[in-house]
Parts: C-alpha cells; sequence; structure tokens
C-alpha cells in the first residue's frame, strides 16, 4: 500500500479504457500509480469479464489481474445517446486507450472531434494500415507472423506458442512506455498524439537477440538457441517436480561441480561422466548422449528435492535452478522476503509491482470493479453539467 500523504505519478490523470485482449494491462500500469482508469463496457459487462480460467468465486482470472485499481462504466456505443456521452468523456480525459474493431474509424473520428490535447493510444493486432490491417488476429496469430514461435519449441520440431498470452503482454508494456512519453509531451505543449499499436510489430521487435544476431553477424537464429544444445542444457525429473541445469563444457565451474559432487556421494554415473568421451563438444550434442545423461542424471536427482537441489546449486556454484509451478511461487523465499505478493480487501494474493521505486508510489486499492459499478459516480457529474 502506499502512503495517503504521496501524490502518485499519475494522480489526476483521467484515461478512457475501451480495450479488450491487448490493451488491458497498459491501462492497469497507469492505475496502479495512481490514473483514474475508467473501463467503458457495453450493457451487460465486457466479454473478457467471461473468459477462462475461473476463479473459485467463479470470477475470469484474468479479467480481475487486469482490471484491478480501474473503475466501470457502461454505455451503449451503438446508440447516439452513448456516443454523445463518450464524447463528453473523451473532454474530460487527458488518454485514451482504443482496441480498434469492426467501427474502428467512426471511433477514431469520434475521439478526434473532441477538442483539446490528449494521447489516443490505437491497439490492434496488425496497425490501421496496410495490407493485415482488417485482419482479425489472436495471441497465437500474432507470435506466428510475429516470429517469436519460430524461436519457441526444441529444434527439429514445431515451433510451439509461448504460453502465457505473450504478444498480449508486450503490446501493453510498449504502449505504455509510448503513452507515458507522449502524455509528458502533451502536458507540456498542449499537443495531441495519436499512437499506432501493433501486436505483430511489438513482438517483431521482442525477438530476443536474433535482429541483432541478423544484423551483426548474418545469422538467423532457429529454435535452441545460436548453436546446438549441450547434452546437460534441460529440464529433469527430481523428487518433487523438475530443476533447469546447465553445465556444459564452457561453463567450467558448472561442470566440475556435478561430477564432483557425484564423486563426493559415491554416485557410479560420475566414473562414465569423466571418460574422454564427454570432453567433446561435438559429442556432447548428439542424441544418444543426451539421452544417456538424462538417464544418469535423474538416477542421481531422483530422490533429492526442488529446495535441496537450489542449495547444492548455490554452495558449488552449479548453474541449475527450479522449475517453479505457479503454487510454487507465494511460499518462494526471494519473493517471500521482498514481499512481492499483497492481499486484495477479500484477503486474495496478489502480484505485487512488476518494478522497485525508491518512493512507495504503487498501490493495489481496489479489486476489479462490478459492471457498471462507477456509472453514477462518473456519469452523473456529466449529467448535471448538462443540465446546466
Amino acid at each position: 500500500m502506499t502512503d495517503d500523504r504521496l501524490p502518485q505519478p499519475y494522480s489526476g490523470v483521467r484515461i478512457l479504457d475501451l480495450t479488450g485482449e491487448l490493451g488491458g494491462y497498459c491501462g492497469r500500469l497507469f492505475a496502479d500509480l495512481g490514473a483514474e482508469v475508467i473501463r467503458i463496457e457495453p450493457p451487460g459487462g465486457a466479454e473478457d469479464r467471461r473468459s477462462e480460467p475461473v476463479g473459485p468465486d467463479g470470477r475470469s482470472i484474468p479479467f480481475r489481474f487486469l482490471n484491478v485499481n480501474k473503475k466501470s462504466v457502461t454505455l451503449d456505443l451503438a446508440s447516439p445517446d452513448g456516443r454523445a456521452v463518450l464524447r463528453d468523456l473523451v473532454a474530460a480525459s487527458q488518454v485514451v486507450l482504443y482496441e480498434a474493431g469492426p467501427d474502428r474509424d467512426s471511433m477514431l473520428a469520434d475521439i478526434a472531434s473532441v477538442p483539446g490535447g490528449r494521447v489516443t493510444t490505437v491497439f490492434s493486432y496488425f496497425g490501421v494500415t496496410g495490407p493485415y490491417a482488417d485482419f482479425a488476429g489472436s495471441d497465437l496469430v500474432a507470435q506466428a507472423l510475429g516470429g517469436i514461435a519460430w524461436l519457441s519449441g526444441e529444434p527439429g520440431k514445431p515451433p510451439l506458442q509461448l504460453a502465457g498470452r505473450q504478444s498480449v503482454f508486450v503490446t501493453s508494456l510498449y504502449a505504455a512506455a509510448a503513452t507515458a512519453v507522449s502524455l509528458w509531451d502533451t502536458e507540456r505543449t498542449g499537443a495531441s498524439h495519436v499512437l499506432d499499436v501493433s501486436a505483430q510489430e511489438c513482438i517483431a521487435h521482442s525477438l530476443q537477440n536474433a535482429v541483432q544476431v541478423y544484423d551483426l553477424e548474418s545469422k538467423i537464429s532457429r529454435r535452441g538457441g545460436e548453436g546446438t544444445r549441450d547434452a546437460t542444457e534441460s529440464a529433469f525429473v527430481c523428487a518433487d517436480g523438475y530443476v533447469f541445469l546447465a553445465a556444459p563444457l564452457a561453463l567450467v565451474a558448472s561442470w566440475g561441480g556435478v561430477l564432483a559432487w557425484m564423486k563426493e556421494e559415491g554416485f557410479a554415473g560420475a566414473a562414465r561422466l569423466s571418460e574422454p568421451d564427454w570432453q567433446n563438444r561435438g559429442l556432447r550434442a548428439t542424441e544418444p548422449m543426451k539421452v544417456e545423461f538424462r538417464k544418469i542424471f535423474e538416477d542421481f536427482v531422483r530422490t533429492k528435492t526442488k529446495a535441496e537441489l537450489r542449495d547444492v546449486a548455490l554452495a558449488r556454484k552449479i548453474c541449475m535452478a527450479p522449475v517453479s509451478r505457479v503454487a510454487d511461487l507465494e511460499a518462494d523465499p526471494q519473493l517471500a522476503f521482498r514481499r512481492y505478493f499483497g492481499r486484495l480487501a477479500d484477503g486474495t494474493a496478489f502480484p505485487g509491482a512488476p518494478y522497485r521505486l525508491s518512493e512507495p508510489v504503487w498501490s493495489v486499492g481496489r479489486d476489479a470493479p462490478a459492471s457498471g459499478q462507477d456509472d453514477e459516480a462518473v456519469l452523473g457529474p456529466l449529467r448535471a453539467a448538462s443540465r446546466h
């Protein structure tokens, strides 16, 4: 929680959130820092309120996460009256976050027609111009056309979609940064800005270091990294889950630490891993040696827990770490020490800030709103003003 006496950086800034999938996290980043973010929903609530998975209370977990700290106002934007109210809200806002839909052109024209300087950030899968501009999109489509699916998965196997709707969050992160810079200029000069944010372009800008590798070395990055993967570089089964290990010959301390550890415990497999062929980098990247190492190493760690293996890795300078499940994170000692998780009003554990600022200005003070929860509080003053 924040100190109520300390102003948050976006206190006094009103942001209209007319987004769906792509822009939800962008609005929340501003809401967490004090902006009044008003989610505009159709009567009956937005479709993403019903997105899966759902929690024990029957509420959508993604919706709840993305809409904490926001307000909700319902408007029928298909009606002239709804559009008129929207224009009034735009006039009282410094930022409009809009996710392009079938009525994109008329909506953007309505927003642009409202006098005053503001930032309008337009989210879409492919941008508002070009041959793909009117194509339907999705997280999977954006990852595929943006190139990240090409880099995901095992060498020699089909491309994979990254889990966790990565294109959605990358798009929101890039849009938030651009919106913040543009808002600073609007506050300084009064100028308006329209930002055209394409999910495909955001993904294409986030291809690990693939673009730089091509630019500097004329190499095309592929699944499995820039070279062949060593037999030790993988996730391995242990007593209560998986650990990830990396102990190629190039990581002298890691490989030496694994061998010394096995020898100290009298593990028979240490003798095999000490033979000359395990000093051959080319052989270590072949499938037979990968299969052999997996059998040896999993036999060695089968009775050891992830916590035990983590402690050994730190003590012996082995490049190895537990593969955490989501359920493990609340008890993670690093996250616990830094008090990463907080609590909502109903006691639900909730992820903390994705950054640390020197001033305590980030907060989660309000659960995701019910549909239309803030209609009277937000629209009442507009109605009163119109009567006068």
